[in-house]
């Protein structure tokens, strides 16, 4: 059976998979939060920042995700194929 051109089934999972994490990522990001304004101690704060790195991380990471998957799974155009 011919394998279909294009992003595999895996990459709407991967995708959903990133999306899920990066609202988490923001969630916490605002307990954390929350949890700086109440207490204000050195703790609440470094957590608060590394919370804040994870989700621009995973930010710019579901941005780039579209052209990286297109760009790993799509076949090859059929000149750039070494021959058999």
């Amino acid at each position: 059976m011919a394998a279909r051109p294009g992003p595999g089934p895996l990459a709407p999972v991967h995708r959903i998979t990133i999306v899920t994490a990066f609202l988490g990522a923001l969630a916490y990001l605002a307990w954390e939060l929350n949890q700086l304004v109440q207490n204000r101690d050195a703790g609440s704060f470094v957590l608060a920042v590394l919370a804040a790195g994870v989700a621009i991380a995973l930010g710019f990471y579901l941005r780039n995700l579209r052209a990286r998957l297109e760009a790993k799974l799509s076949p090859p155009p059929p000149g750039d194929r070494p021959a058999a």
